[in-house]
């Protein structure tokens, strides 16, 4: 992807979805990938502030505490994904790098940062009116964001979303990796009752995955030998 900086667009939706058929696929299963999501040029203009513009935050829990550690050097970033790894064997574990931008629908606090045009996108009438649409769920009436960045090793273990503080109707992630190879990892995995993978997605660039909540799911580790993994992900709200 070229590294010339890129129209600073607002995000904005692709107009040739086909609605009908996404609503039939979500309708069926739960889940939905929506590929292109966005126009080309707002796609780009995500994807380098993703890259470039965002201030990372390492995120991860050990237990029930959950922890946010800013500006590790390597060496530390590596044995906090160390002890990540070790507690992974008999819990539910993550580490990744996050930034919040926004927990209750509210506007990202910096007017003049390119994330203020993502929450208000993902915030807007026509954005969520498209949502409905195609999930059916007409309660749908806000989404919470926050951007996150997957480095080789990270990871998060099985869970379904049904923890929370808010009436979650259906999770989202907002892919924004360029070229990414299936055997890199960082797929989101879903499972079914006997702890099977019933179906996976791939990172991909301009594309939207939608489910159901609560849905058994993970996202499997990152490779050693792959790439970074950028991602808008967040729910779905009912009031």
């Amino acid at each position: 992807m070229s590294d010339t900086l890129a129209p600073n667009v607002a995000p904005a939706l692709n107009p040739a979805l086909d609605r009908a058929a996404l609503g039939q696929t979500f309708r069926a299963s739960g889940r939905m990938h929506i590929p292109t999501i966005l126009t080309p040029e707002s796609a780009i203009r995500l994807y380098q502030v993703l890259q470039r513009e965002t201030p990372w935050t390492v995120t991860l829990n050990k237990g029930s505490d959950f922890l946010d550690i800013e500006n590790p050097t390597p060496e530390e970033r590596h044995r906090l994904a160390a002890g990540a790894w070790e507690r992974a064997r008999t819990g539910f574990q993550y580490i990744f790098d996050n930034h919040r931008l926004s927990r209750n629908g509210e506007a990202y606090p910096d007017a003049a940062h390119y994330f203020a045009k993502v929450v208000a996108f993902l915030n807007s009438a026509p954005f969520l009116a498209v949502m409905r649409e195609v999930t059916g769920l007409d309660a749908i009436a806000w989404t919470d964001a926050q951007a996150t960045l997957y480095r080789p090793g990270d990871f998060l273990t099985l869970h379904d979303d049904k923890i929370g503080g808010h009436k979650r109707l259906a999770a989202y992630v907002l892919n924004m990796t360029p070229g990414w190879r299936p055997d890199w990892g960082g797929q989101l995995q879903f499972f079914d009752a006997r702890g099977h993978v019933e179906g996976a997605y791939v990172p991909a660039f301009n594309a939207l995955n939608v489910f159901r909540v609560p849905a058994p799911h993970a996202v499997s580790q990152v490779t050693p030998f792959g790439g970074f993994r950028y991602s808008i992900t967040g729910w779905f709200h009912a009031r």
